[in-house]
């Protein structure tokens, strides 16, 4: 049965189907009639087109903004049938990685000057200051975590670094006052433009500086075709997990994607069950756990929080204070 008798059925003679699910079900039914058959040629089939749903196939692409994963904008293209995710139905990790990556992969892309700045906006769920001093690495305390806007602008060369602090935006030099930081060089991000480039480079970072797919994928402004490897280079390793719950966070939900670390932490990704953009990150305990130092023993319980972001604004601006 075609994808578009499936929706015939799923709705009642006089109602008709939402118009996201005719656009993929076009989108799908048109990959299989001009896809290359055993023979190699391509199968003609007369596609007719009623008045009632002629509107569907001269409709608009959507295309997603993922600097804004919130943010969705149409693209008229007259004629043409809106291009479908590789997976219409994901059921795996490795399937939800792979529309994501060809999401991005469509997204526009101007490459920076080495004097603009990446800006990176979210809303992390922090514990309260005298807490988190005390505790910097424990788990977020129910009822009392509250989430906190971060706001970040790290120049392309790595020298200069901005945030705001209680209202007032602070600019920081590498090397000033004895301050620095670890950034990967833009010339190393550049180059991750395959799974097996994100391989090499987590053996052999360049100038030593080293940070995880997750991390650069949260935290750095990256070009499409980076974030599309990444994703991949994801999907390709051992171990990674799907929550296919309604994971919510800020009020929408998302499919989480990760993998266990030390046997009891879940590192998530998050990704809009709708769009496959990223919106955010956790770190959750799947199992109880003891962990023993020399400065005494903590324990961490199945279900206990330790991050949670909510990834706003990703771009490129022309210096600190800037966010569009």
């Amino acid at each position: 049965m075609d994808e578009i008798s499936i929706l015939r059925e799923a709705f009642d003679p006089d109602v008709a189907p939402p118009m996201a699910a005719q656009q993929r079900a076009r989108a799908a039914l048109q990959t299989r009639i001009t896809a290359p058959r055993a023979d190699g040629r391509r199968l003609r089939v007369p596609f007719v087109v009623g008045v009632a749903t002629a509107a569907a196939v001269a409709t608009a692409v959507v295309v997603v903004n993922l600097d804004d994963p919130a943010a969705t904008r149409p693209a008229v293209q007259q004629g043409k049938v809106p291009a479908a995710v590789p997976y219409l139905r994901p059921v795996s990790a490795a399937q939800y990685l792979e529309n994501a990556a060809w999401t991005a992969e469509r997204r526009g892309w101007v490459n920076p000057r080495p004097d603009q700045f990446m800006y990176v906006e979210t809303r992390e769920m922090r514990n309260p200051p005298a807490y988190e001093r005390k505790t910097p690495n424990g788990a977020l305390l129910p009822g009392q975590a509250k989430y906190r806007t971060v706001q970040v602008w790290n120049r392309i060369d790595g020298q200069v670094q901005a945030s705001m602090n209680n209202g007032r935006l602070e600019v920081h030099r590498q090397g000033e006052n004895g301050g620095s930081w670890a950034f990967v060089p833009w010339s190393q991000i550049v180059k991750l433009t395959t799974p097996a480039k994100v391989a090499y480079y987590l053996d052999h970072p360049e100038g030593g500086v080293m940070a995880q797919p997750e991390s650069l994928a949260g935290q750095y402004v990256l070009p499409p075709d980076v974030r599309a490897a990444i994703y991949r280079y994801l999907a390709e390793q051992p171990g990674m997990t799907i929550n296919p719950d309604a994971v919510t966070i800020d009020g929408r939900p998302a499919i989480g994607l990760g993998r266990v670390l030390e046997g009891y932490l879940s590192q998530e990704l998050l990704f809009d069950k709708q769009t496959y953009a990223l919106i955010g990150e956790r770190m959750i305990a799947v199992a109880d756990h003891v962990n023993r130092a020399d400065d005494g023993t903590s324990y961490t319980h199945k279900g206990d929080l330790f991050r949670q972001v909510i990834y706003g604004k990703m771009t490129i601006v022309d210096k600190p204070g800037e966010t569009n």
